[in-house]
């Protein structure tokens, strides 16, 4: 299936990444991981705003320990990718939907082409070892709170959805749902994301944001 591209995008000069915290999920502190205030390693205010230059979308960022992140969906025109429901009123909430394979096929070879250049300048489609970095400063892997922190404070609405989040590092993750070959689906339930990182010649691993059979927040091998 057609998953969401990675609309957290790693800023290509947040190198330093966030020591891991305890294996307790508890024991973090937003404070000291993702204040609002205050500026980064690099010199920026934590939070804050920037412009794609090549069509003028304003996106949020936020700083996580040492990584910093878009925090709004992507919503760039690329070859293969889709409006949710090809309805393009969709796009100005959860922006777009994309396949970063060769051909936009449903199995095939990540396209580094377009892998390389479907960020704005300055940020890239993180690997799935950031992703982990990321979500272990937080908590971790398979747990229900750690993704409450990422979700949104609304729009998680669906059964199977695991609530609406904490939204404590103002990542604010949507649940955009994902695009399969005939359709999509999952709106309001959860959120699928791609990571540069591939599991194998024709199948990449991707980040899993919900509930369901995976507890809140996983890694798995995407067969796109």
């Amino acid at each position: 299936m057609r998953k969401n591209k990675s609309h957290f995008l790693l800023m290509t000069v947040a190198a330093i990444y966030f020591a891991a915290c305890s294996e307790d999920s508890n024991s973090w502190s937003a404070k000291d991981v993702c204040p609002e205030d205050g500026v980064n390693a690099y010199g920026m205010p934590n939070r804050g705003m920037f412009i794609d230059e090549r069509d003028g979308q304003e996106y949020r960022y936020t700083t996580i320990g040492d990584q910093v992140w878009m925090a709004q969906n992507l919503n760039y025109v690329a070859e293969y990718s889709v409006c949710y429901d090809n309805n393009e009123l969709n796009c100005d909430l959860w922006g777009r939907l994309y396949s970063l394979l060769e051909n936009g096929e449903n199995e095939a070879p990540m396209n580094y082409v377009m892998v390389d250049s479907i960020c704005p300048t300055g940020w890239h489609v993180p690997s799935e070892q950031e992703w982990t970095r990321m979500i272990a400063s937080i908590g971790k892997y398979n747990d229900h709170e750690t993704a409450k922190r990422l979700k949104s404070l609304e729009l998680w609405t669906h059964e199977y959805s695991g609530g609406n989040g904490t939204d404590e590092c103002g990542f604010r993750a949507l649940p955009g749902g994902d695009q399969s070959p005939s359709k999509s689906e999952f709106m309001y339930q959860n959120a699928v994301f791609w990571t540069s990182t591939m599991q194998s010649p024709r199948k990449a691993r991707a980040i899993y944001l919900g509930l369901g059979v995976y507890k809140g927040i996983s890694t798995y091998r995407n067969s796109i």
